[in-house]
């Protein structure tokens, strides 16, 4: 499993600022859903946050930031 840390689209308040996304390839069309936070929402104010949601066995693939893909992490099985 892959997960992508993304910028959320423009008009979100800043509390909302970061999305984590899992994909069951690198293939952005295997998008499996996001990863909700405490509250149920998809959002993150933090990419500090947005990594606390992260399976502790991924582990930071090398990925250079593009558009609102900032940071690419895969799920050690």
């Amino acid at each position: 499993m892959y997960y992508r840390i993304l910028k959320a689209p423009p008009g979100y308040s800043s509390d909302q600022s970061f999305m984590l996304v899992q994909y069951r390839d690198l293939d952005y069309a295997s998008r499996c859903g996001s990863v909700k936070n405490s509250l149920g929402t998809e959002f993150f104010g933090t990419i500090e946050e947005a990594r606390h949601y992260l399976p502790v066995t991924a582990r930071k693939l090398p990925f250079e930031s593009e558009h609102q893909f900032l940071e690419l992490w895969e799920e050690e099985s």
